[in-house]
C-alpha cells in the first residue's frame, strides 16, 4: 500500500453463557476450582467448560434399603406362617382320626380345627404384609431413580472449551431456569472489531486480509469476514446542515491466536489501505 490509514479496534468474541436446565431450581453449590484442560499448543491451562452443581439429597438409597430388609422379613415370616399351617393340618388330622376311633376327646379335635384356622388367617396376613412390603420396595426404587434424575438435572456441561470469563453466580445463591450462571470464553474463536468512517469502506470488502497492530507493536494479519453500517451513530455529524453526515461502518477480522495474545476487551488496530 502507497499510504494507510489506522483505526483504533477492540478483540472480541460469541460469549457462551452456560444455563441451567428447564427443571433445575434451588440453591445451586458451585465447586471453587474448576479443571484445566486446553487443547494444545495453548502455553496455559485454561478452566474446563464444565461445571458440576451438587445438591443436598434425601437417603433415598437407605430408604430403598430398608424396604428391601423389610420385604426379606416378610418373605420369611409368610414361610414360617406356611410351616405354622402344615402342621396344624397335621394335628387336626391326627387328632379326627383318633376321635374317629373314639381315642380322642372332641374338644381336643376343636382345638386343633381352631389352631388351623389360626395358622390359616396367620398365613393370609403373613401375605398381605409381602405384599406391602413389595409395594413399599418399588415406591421406593421409583423415588431413587427421581433422586438419581433429579442429580443428573444438577450436572451443567458447557458445550466448549474455554476460560471463565463470568461467573454470575456463588456458592449457595438461588438459581432459577435459564438464568446464565457461567460465562465462556472461546480464546480460539476472537476477533478484531474496527469502526470505519464510509469515506474509505469501500475499500473494505469480505476476504480482504488488513494488518492488525497490538499495543506491544507486534502486528499479524486478520481476514475481513464481517461488514455492515453502524447505526448507531456518524463518524462526522453535519452541524450546519449543509452536507450530509459520514456514517460508521463497523467491520471484523478474524485473527488466528494460537500462542493465546489476544485476549476480550483488548485494544488493537487496523490498518486500512487508503491508496492503492
Amino acid at each position: 500500500m502507497d499510504a494507510g490509514k489506522m483505526y483504533s479496534a477492540l478483540v472480541e468474541c460469541e460469549p457462551n453463557p452456560i444455563r441451567p436446565k428447564p427443571s433445575i431450581t434451588g440453591a445451586l453449590v458451585l465447586s471453587d476450582a474448576f479443571a484445566a484442560s486446553v487443547p494444545p499448543p495453548t502455553p496455559v491451562a485454561a478452566p474446563r467448560a464444565s461445571l458440576e452443581a451438587k445438591t443436598r439429597v434425601s437417603p433415598t438409597s437407605e430408604t430403598a434399603e430398608q424396604a428391601r430388609a423389610n420385604l426379606a422379613r416378610a418373605r420369611s415370616d409368610l414361610t414360617g406362617a406356611g410351616v405354622d399351617l402344615l402342621d396344624a393340618q397335621q394335628k387336626y388330622s391326627r387328632a379326627k382320626a383318633l376321635a374317629d376311633q373314639q381315642l380322642e376327646l372332641q374338644s381336643d379335635l376343636d382345638a386343633a380345627a381352631i389352631a388351623v384356622d389360626e395358622a390359616r388367617a396367620s398365613q393370609k396376613s403373613q401375605q398381605a404384609s409381602v405384599a406391602q412390603a413389595e409395594a413399599a420396595v418399588g415406591a421406593a426404587d421409583a423415588s431413587v431413580t427421581q433422586n438419581q434424575i433429579n442429580v443428573d438435572h444438577c450436572i451443567i456441561t458447557a458445550p466448549i472449551d474455554g476460560i471463565v470469563d463470568t461467573r454470575a453466580v456463588r456458592i449457595g445463591e438461588v438459581v432459577n431456569p435459564g438464568q446464565p450462571i457461567v460465562t465462556l470464553i472461546n480464546p480460539d474463536d476472537l476477533w478484531v472489531r474496527a469502526d470505519v468512517e464510509e469515506s474509505y469502506i469501500d475499500r473494505v470488502k469480505i476476504g480482504d486480509t488488513l494488518a492488525v497492530r497490538l499495543p506491544s507493536g507486534a502486528e499479524r494479519s486478520g481476514v475481513v469476514f464481517y461488514r455492515g453500517v453502524d447505526a448507531a451513530y456518524a463518524t462526522q455529524r453535519d452541524v450546519s446542515r449543509t452536507k450530509r453526515d459520514i456514517k460508521t461502518f463497523e467491520i471484523r477480522l478474524r485473527v488466528n491466536n494460537d500462542d493465546r495474545r489476544l485476549a476480550v476487551g483488548m485494544t488493537a488496530y487496523v490498518l486500512l489501505p487508503v491508496a492503492k
